[in-house]
Protein backbone atom coordinates (compact mmCIF):
# COMPACT_ATOMS: atom_id res chain seq x y z
CA UNK A 1 0.00 0.00 0.00
CA UNK A 2 1.31 3.42 -0.93
CA UNK A 3 1.06 6.22 1.61
CA UNK A 4 1.05 9.77 0.32
CA UNK A 5 3.77 11.99 1.73
CA UNK A 6 2.23 15.08 0.19
CA UNK A 7 0.49 17.42 2.60
CA UNK A 8 -3.10 18.22 1.83
CA UNK A 9 -5.19 20.97 3.31
CA UNK A 10 -8.33 19.53 4.85
CA UNK A 11 -11.09 22.09 5.54
CA UNK A 12 -12.08 22.14 9.21
CA UNK A 13 -9.32 19.75 10.28
CA UNK A 14 -7.50 22.27 12.45
CA UNK A 15 -10.58 23.22 14.42
CA UNK A 16 -11.57 19.58 14.91
CA UNK A 17 -8.10 18.60 16.08
CA UNK A 18 -7.95 21.42 18.61
CA UNK A 19 -11.42 20.61 19.93
CA UNK A 20 -10.65 16.89 20.20
CA UNK A 21 -7.29 17.48 21.86
CA UNK A 22 -8.70 19.96 24.36
CA UNK A 23 -11.77 17.83 25.14
CA UNK A 24 -9.38 15.06 26.13
CA UNK A 25 -7.27 17.41 28.24
CA UNK A 26 -4.18 16.90 26.08
CA UNK A 27 -1.43 19.40 25.36
CA UNK A 28 0.12 19.58 21.90
CA UNK A 29 3.23 17.93 23.32
CA UNK A 30 1.30 14.97 24.76
CA UNK A 31 -0.76 14.39 21.61
CA UNK A 32 2.30 14.67 19.36
CA UNK A 33 4.16 12.18 21.55
CA UNK A 34 1.24 9.73 21.57
CA UNK A 35 0.94 10.01 17.80
CA UNK A 36 4.69 9.68 17.26
CA UNK A 37 4.93 12.95 15.35
CA UNK A 38 6.76 16.21 15.96
CA UNK A 39 5.09 19.19 17.60
CA UNK A 40 5.61 21.33 14.45
CA UNK A 41 3.82 18.65 12.42
CA UNK A 42 0.87 18.77 14.83
CA UNK A 43 0.89 22.58 14.77
CA UNK A 44 0.70 22.56 10.96
CA UNK A 45 -2.32 20.29 11.15
CA UNK A 46 -4.01 22.47 13.79
CA UNK A 47 -3.16 25.86 12.28
CA UNK A 48 -3.49 25.16 8.58
CA UNK A 49 -5.37 21.86 8.35
CA UNK A 50 -2.30 20.55 6.52
CA UNK A 51 -1.48 16.87 6.98
CA UNK A 52 -0.29 13.81 5.12
CA UNK A 53 -2.28 10.60 5.09
CA UNK A 54 0.27 9.16 7.52
CA UNK A 55 -0.16 12.08 9.93
CA UNK A 56 -3.94 11.76 9.82
CA UNK A 57 -3.70 8.04 10.57
CA UNK A 58 -1.30 8.55 13.48
CA UNK A 59 -3.41 11.33 14.99
CA UNK A 60 -6.61 9.31 14.65
CA UNK A 61 -4.97 6.35 16.40
CA UNK A 62 -3.65 8.59 19.19
CA UNK A 63 -7.17 9.99 19.67
CA UNK A 64 -8.71 6.48 19.62
CA UNK A 65 -10.84 7.11 16.55
CA UNK A 66 -10.80 6.36 12.86
CA UNK A 67 -9.67 8.78 10.18
CA UNK A 68 -13.21 9.28 8.83
CA UNK A 69 -14.34 10.49 12.26
CA UNK A 70 -11.29 12.72 12.57
CA UNK A 71 -12.16 14.27 9.23
CA UNK A 72 -15.78 14.78 10.26
CA UNK A 73 -17.09 12.26 7.74
CA UNK A 74 -19.11 10.36 10.31
CA UNK A 75 -20.41 10.84 13.82
CA UNK A 76 -17.31 9.94 15.91
CA UNK A 77 -15.49 12.07 18.54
Amino acid sequence: MLISTRKRTVPGLGERLIALRQSRGLSQQVLATRAGISIPRLRDAERFGAATTETLTLLAQALAMDVDSLLGRKGGA
